[in-house]
């Protein structure tokens, strides 16, 4: 169950990151050309996705944190 966890965590982040950069690149693109409907669809199509990913690695490093792996060591 760990490593299902740990795989769903690293995947959901590094896609959330990638389509965080995919919007903000298509805006600057969409700035250097003048193309105002570029950035707007922009943020249209990839904000939802982006952020449901964000809550997917964010829900699953709080579940991680109660496998004894993550925890502290308190001394």
């Amino acid at each position: 169950m760990q490593k299902v966890l740990e795989r769903l965590f690293t995947l959901s982040l590094v896609a959330s990151l990638t389509f965080a950069a995919l919007m903000i690149l298509l805006q600057v693109i969409g700035l250097v050309v003048g193309s105002g409907s570029l950035m707007v669809q922009s943020s249209e199509w990839l904000t939802q996705p982006t952020i449901i990913l964000s809550a997917v690695f964010s829900g699953t490093a709080f579940i991680l944190g109660y496998f004894p792996a993550y925890r502290e060591n308190k001394k």
